[in-house]
């Protein structure tokens, strides 16, 4: 078939140079150009975890490797997969065809497709040119790690010498060549293409562009795709971001944040939103067909990667952030466009059309703002905290446990309507559950709550069940699950006491039973008759109706079932008057209605919260399969009737009050409370939006439900708002161990020791110092100027009044890193030193200025004026050889909590007094550390006069301008400053050989040793391997096992 005419190209006139560029767009290609170093880190941390087997090349290009989240980690194997299929099936084409292929990777980076290719497909790449295309400083970047790299250079044949070679092409050989050009400049493109594989009629081009022309201005980008398709027979596999819910979006509106905070504006994406857009971007620029995918829906299909592929990659790494996954994949699409060949057209891609159709109801919203970080929790679970579910009165909801802003909680959120008059404290210091996430908490009346489940990681899933008096406002432990769970779906049976759970993740699969919960029977193993529901998890589960015994029934939808959404609506009926043998029948609910075709999507989802009521279901939140849930079909009501469901109208929230400004919630991640008079109430969640940031919802939705409204109506007066009360902490039970001794005598009180004050004369006097493992107090040493010059006055002019710190803003003197009461601040220095004077309780503890979520602060990088005025004497040549950090902290009058560090330090006190107290790591058992944990709650300065302490073995220190304190490894220790201010450097060393130390980051030099993160993965699987015994039995074993485990610790 003879190609169609293509109109003439534009802007490709090879006598058209490159014009010169202004400071300014020189400076935007360079911020372009260095959106490249973080992308190749994670393309690194993917290569080196999930293709062990395959040569690694990414490695030639990044200085160090980092290990990224699993979040980040499956979001780039997915975009390399992408890929890599549509130029593998490109290569395999021309093969067949017997032409010659050419890959020309556009805007390429760092990237190392061409290794890849001739590694994975040797067969397939005989003849075959690959071409990296990008601008001219960075491709010199690239051939200079080429060529000095054998592993790279030594894969090409007939390399020629660089004096050869014409501009704008700068590497060539048989197999791979480099051209340097500006992709705005398709003149000089053309011309260096022509030069390395000649005539275009013998050719079959692909072109591949990863999130790289969409940096370009628009008409710029267009451009190419145009020029592309002029070529003769070509492809073009495009990768880019798009906003398939407007860029009012949570995650869109976070992304777009992002790359406006790094001057890389996305510069298509408001012109080609959606996957429809993108079709139409390429069918009227010369592409004759045109797929196009967004990576979520790329993810389910079996052209990119099989079930057995996308189950095997847990086998790699423990995942468990699906809703995140399938946000930023839902952001992103991959289009796949053909020109030139013969080749039947392709209709646009749409949203399925019922969601168009979809009828959408207005209900009044109403947004509670929470200030600061007050209220961020993801994937917790909320209670109302009244004990008659028709009390209107006391309306106060308590969110519990889950994700922080930086690890999971061991707290509560306590938000009230309003001011309540009289309300007793509530305080949870007689024990509760452990930190967890993905747990279910479930009203069954009767002022009893249960709480089943969670889990710490992935792969350590808790069995441990509590039940919350609402009277007493305690917890205390019930039945254990039969096997530990999480992301499962349970529900109270009416007014029955009961609860019925479903589904559910284990360590390696889902759960596929039903259990009853009895308040005195304990976990119960249900029959399951019917339409046996596929082992699901996070799925979602409702019950109808207020009976105390009988029959009750519900509907249980969607989950996630080899890492897809599940399609099952089932309607579910469970007869428990034999509540020994609990029997549960489920059928498949059919679509009625305008909405039956295709609208499984809307109704199956993961991660969604519901409620029913009567008839009346509502679905709230979650992810969908394939698409993104948008504005208007995020909550759905819908209608229950015989054997069926029917999609009333997705309700769309408005405010309304016209002063009150409302930030579009995201449903994933939160908690909902149903409330007496017919109004859900939303606390917490948000998410990881890929590398981008994280969105959290940063206050209280009120939603109205009309079908669910009682006598009631309306959502109460903006006078009586949501507030955050406080957050409260929980401290975990834990039995005592068997050899702790009683006291002799109640009045006993710990005894303290002063820390030893030294004077070293030679390197080695230090070493020995480190070898003996205890502290010392260290005089005499030469820190250099800042002794006698660092004020805050100096620091200020030295670091500059308008440099952004990140300090503690404190609420009380004793900072408590488990219950937060403080918070995170961004201040300027001189703002910050003006503070301290002032008597204010605000902290510093310095980080890297450049990356501070990623390296550890040095001193002499992130305060270079500060660095020449300390200085390391001699005799701790031992610290300055094994350096990991040297932080600056500042303090006013705050004390820093009870922690451990893992790693050796020195504490070297510059201006400003302050007092230290010690313990040695075995008094850890008596100081409330819970496990996993390297900080505790006691305050130690309050409690020494206490029995508390009497066990333990405290060690002080007063520390001066000048003195040093060494802090051997795993010395539990806290501080408070004897003067109005404190100025001091800490100098973290490592002590050990380095395999002795977790991998991956650690900002703080506080990550736990390899050996405890190990330990603790394989105590969870010897509890786990007892879970089928009795429970005194389990007790019995696992009790002498943590004997045994004491005797050699001690040995």
């Amino acid at each position: 078939m003879t190609p169609k005419p293509k109109p003439p190209p534009r802007g490709d006139n090879p006598a058209a140079g490159p014009a010169s560029k202004s400071a300014q767009a020189k400076a935007q290609d360079d911020q372009v150009m260095a959106t490249n170093n973080s992308s190749i880190v994670s393309k690194r941390s993917v290569e080196k975890l999930y293709y062990p087997h395959e040569p690694h090349f990414f490695r030639y290009f990044v200085k160090k490797f980092q290990r990224r989240a699993p979040l980040i980690n499956r979001g780039y194997w997915l975009r390399l997969r992408a890929i890599d299929v549509l130029v593998r099936d490109f290569l395999c084409g021309v093969q067949k065809r017997g032409r010659r292929g050419v890959v020309v990777n556009l805007g390429c980076g760092s990237d190392v497709l061409p290794w890849q290719c001739l590694t994975r497909y040797p067969g397939e790449c005989g003849g075959v040119k690959f071409v990296d295309v990008d601008f001219p400083d960075l491709i010199e970047r690239k051939r200079q790690t080429v060529i000095g790299t054998p592993e790279l250079v030594g894969m090409f044949t007939g390399v020629k010498e660089a004096a050869g070679l014409a501009a704008p092409v700068v590497f060539e050989s048989e197999q791979y060549v480099q051209i340097g050009c500006d992709l705005r400049e398709l003149g000089t493109l053309r011309q260096g293409l022509a030069a390395a594989v000649g005539d275009f009629e013998e050719c079959e081009f692909i072109f591949v562009a990863e999130v790289s022309i969409t940096y370009m201005e628009r008409e710029g980008a267009d451009e190419v795709i145009r020029w592309a398709s002029t070529v003769g027979r070509a492809e073009f596999v495009l990768l880019e971001q798009i906003l398939p819910d407007s860029e009012d979006h949570p995650f869109a509106s976070t992304m777009l944040g992002h790359f406006d905070k790094l001057n890389t504006q996305l510069k298509s994406v408001s012109t080609y939103p959606g996957v429809t857009d993108q079709h139409a971007r390429f069918s009227s620029r010369g592409w004759d067909s045109v797929n196009v995918w967004t990576l979520w829906q790329a993810w389910a299909d079996e052209t990119f990667l099989s079930k057995s592929e996308r189950l095997q990659l847990d086998e790699i790494e423990q995942f468990d952030e699906w809703e995140e996954f399938a946000l930023f994949a839902s952001h992103y699409c991959v289009v796949h466009a053909r020109a030139g060949s013969k080749s039947d057209a392709v209709p646009a891609p749409s949203v399925p059309s019922n969601a168009e159709q979809l009828p959408t109801q207005s209900v009044e919203m109403r947004f509670d703002e929470c200030p600061g970080v007050r209220g961020q929790r993801r994937f917790a679970a909320a209670m109302r905290l009244s004990q008659d579910e028709t009390d209107k009165t006391e309306q106060s909801v308590l969110n519990v446990l889950g994700l922080g802003t930086k690890s999971r909680l061991q707290s509560c959120d306590l938000f009230r309507l309003g001011t309540v008059d009289g309300e007793e404290a509530i305080t949870f210091q007689e024990g509760g559950p452990t930190t967890r996430m993905c747990h279910s908490l479930t009203d069954l009346g009767g002022g009893q709550v249960l709480l089943a489940g969670g889990r710490g990681s992935p792969s350590a899933p808790l069995a441990d069940c509590w039940l919350f008096n609402k009277n007493t406002k305690t917890w205390k432990q019930t039945h254990r699950l039969p096997t530990a769970l999480y992301r499962h779906s349970v529900v109270a049976l009416g007014r029955s006491g009961t609860a019925l759970l479903v589904g559910g993740r284990g360590v390696a699969e889902a759960f596929g039973g039903c259990l009853l919960y009895h308040p005195v029977t304990g976990w119960v193993n249900c029959e399951m008759v019917g339409e046996k529901p596929a082992s699901v998890y996070g799925a979602a589960l409702s019950c109808s109706g207020d009976s105390v015994t009988g029959t009750f029934s519900g509907v249980y939808a969607g989950g996630l079932e080899d890492a897809l959404v599940s399609d099952q609506i089932l309607s579910w009926e469970a007869d428990v008057s034999d509540i020994k043998k609990p029997t549960v029948r489920f059928n498949r609910l059919e679509i009625t209605g305008n909405m039956q075709k295709d609208a499984s999507w809307l109704l199956t989802r993961f991660g969604a919260t519901c409620l029913q009521q009567g008839d009346e279901f509502v679905l709230l939140g979650g992810i969908a399969r394939d698409h993104l849930l948008c504005h208007r079909d995020e909550v759905l009501l819908c209608s229950l009737n015989k054997g069926g469901i029917t999609i009333t109208s997705g309700l769309i929230g408005k405010i309304s009050e016209e002063r009150q400004s409302r930030p579009r919630p995201l449903f994933v991640g939160h908690s909902m409370v149903p409330m007496p008079d017919g109004s859900v109430v939303a606390v917490g969640g948000g998410a990881t939006c890929f590398s981008m940031g994280t969105f959290w919802n940063k206050g209280v939705y009120t939603l109205q439900i009309p079908a669910l409204e009682g006598e009631q109506k309306g959502i109460p007066p903006a006078a009586s708002q949501w507030v955050h009360e406080k957050t409260i902490d929980i401290v975990p039970i834990q039995r005592k161990p068997p050899v702790t001794p009683k006291l002799e005598n109640i009045g006993e009180l710990a005894q303290i020791t002063a820390i030893p004050r030294l004077k070293l004369e030679t390197a080695d006097d230090f070493i020995k110092i480190v070898r003996d493992g205890k502290p010392a107090v260290l005089e005499g040493l030469d820190l250099g100027s800042c002794v006698s010059a660092w004020t805050l006055d100096c620091l200020v002019n030295k670091v500059g009044a308008d440099r952004k710190i990140v300090i503690h803003e404190a609420a009380s003197q004793a900072m408590d890193f488990t219950a937060k009461n403080f918070r995170y601040l961004t201040a300027e220095f001189g703002d910050f030193a003006q503070r301290v004077k002032q008597g204010d309780r605000v902290y510093l503890r310095a980080l890297s200025h450049e990356k501070p979520s990623e390296q550890p602060a040095v001193l002499a990088e992130d305060f270079p004026a500060l660095a020449p005025d300390f200085v390391l004497p001699p005799q701790l040549s031992l610290v300055a050889e094994n350096l990991f950090s040297s932080v600056l902290r500042l303090s006013g009058l705050v004390n820093m909590w009870l922690h451990y560090d893992v790693m050796a330090n020195i504490y070297c006190q510059v201006g400003g007094s302050k007092r230290l107290l010690l313990f040695p790591p075995s008094d850890v058992e008596h100081l409330s550390f819970a496990p996993g944990a390297s900080s505790s709650s006691i305050d130690v300065f309050s409690s020494l006069q206490s029995p508390r302490l009497a066990h333990t073995h405290p060690h002080e220190a007063i520390l001066s301008p000048g003195d040093v304190l060494f802090l051997p490894p795993l010395w539990l220790h806290t501080a408070t400053p004897t003067s109005d201010k404190s100025i001091a450097v800490n100098v973290f060393f490592k002590d050990l050989e380095s395999n002795h130390y977790a991998s991956g980051r650690d900002v703080y030099g506080n990550r736990d040793l390899a050996a405890y993160e190990k330990g603790r993965q394989d105590v969870a699987r010897i509890a786990s391997s007892f879970k089928k015994l009795p429970a005194e039995a389990r007790e019995f074993y696992l009790l002498r096992l943590a004997d045994e485990l004491r005797t050699r610790a001690s040995g």
